[in-house]
């Protein structure tokens, strides 16, 4: 069947709209940031809801969030952090498929938990790939819209299959997923990162037993996290050369708190890495803002990978009817 061009008219873009897929991993070695979507599980259950696969782009919603109107019939899902939705004014679901009708306004209003959301729709965000993904590079300026974020009067062109007479078999997502991100406390695992050893006795235990609040600095770059109990010490001061650094790597700069890199962070770093949160973690570190609170977890290698497994299997099961 023919692709039908449609598209949506952005009436409020929100504080940070963008364009993200599953991100451009690929070219780290050339000191391009991976970007895509922080909550990538997030991003998937979007997708699975309107029939897409999961590396389709989807609209990441940061805090405060879009107000759309959608021109032609769509297909759309919401997934994610828990926000007050309204479909022409009236209340509407999250994590179930909707059917929209041309002029039907869809209105993010109140956050209730956690920090981004992710609007998936039917078919494919036309847009022109970048080093093979969609995703916005905010700081570099490319990918997604334009390469920025979403404004008042942008309109997203898309082309889908997906119209009234071919519409996607409704989906709603199970019980047990619609509280995993209500809440403002995440305990997330972490394995030792390189110069864990440089950290003093006192600074090892600190570091798994402090709740580090978030800094209203974070950003998609990184977290920065403080604690009104003691900083981290080394016990020597390490002058290092540039470093690799990835999503989830825990850097101790000279303030001695720690920042956690993210998805839209630089590829190396002076500071040194005290520890990398395990892959299978980083999607609660999107759903973090400020004020909320995260403490740290330490595993094992092969604990982080057999995690990384059951909860990619947990997924795939989940999201496979």
């Amino acid at each position: 069947m023919s692709l039908i061009a449609m598209s949506i008219r952005v009436l409020k873009a929100g504080v940070l709209s963008t364009i993200q897929d599953l991100g451009r991993p690929n070219y780290l070695e050339y000191g391009v940031s991976r970007n895509g979507a922080l909550d990538e599980y997030s991003h998937q259950i979007a997708n699975w809801l309107v029939g897409n696969p999961k590396s389709n782009a989807t609209i990441e919603v940061t805090q405060v969030g879009p107000s759309l109107e959608f021109m032609e019939n769509h297909t759309v899902a919401v997934a994610g952090a828990s926000f007050e939705l309204t479909l022409n004014d009236s209340p509407c679901p999250m994590n179930t498929t909707l059917h929209l009708k041309a002029g039907d306004v869809l209105t993010f209003e109140k956050l209730l938990s956690g920090a981004r959301a992710y609007i998936a729709i039917a078919g494919e965000i036309n847009l022109e790939a970048v080093m093979g993904s969609l995703s916005t590079n905010l700081l570099a300026g490319f990918g997604g819209y334009q390469g920025r974020a979403l404004e008042d009067g942008d309109e997203i062109a898309i082309n889908s299959e997906h119209f009234t007479e071919t519409r996607v078999t409704p989906k709603e997502l199970s019980v047990e997923h619609h509280h995993s991100l209500e809440q403002h406390h995440f305990v997330v695992r972490f394995t030792q990162g390189r110069e864990y050893e440089l950290l003093t006795e006192p600074s090892k235990q600190s570091l798994v037993e402090n709740d580090y609040s978030v800094s209203s600095y974070s950003n998609r770059m990184a977290l920065k996290l403080e604690s009104d109990k003691d900083t981290l010490n080394q016990t020597q001061e390490l002058s290092m050369t540039t470093a690799p650094i990835v999503s989830g790597t825990v850097q101790l700069p000279p303030s001695g708190h720690p920042i956690v890199i993210l998805a839209d962070g630089q590829t190396t770093g002076g500071y040194p890495r005290v520890g990398q949160v395990i892959s299978a973690d980083l999607s609660l570190l999107a759903q973090l803002k400020a004020n909320d609170t995260v403490s740290f977890y330490p595993v094992t290698v092969d604990e982080a990978l057999s995690a990384l497994f059951k909860k990619n299997n947990y997924f795939d099961s989940a999201l496979s009817h």
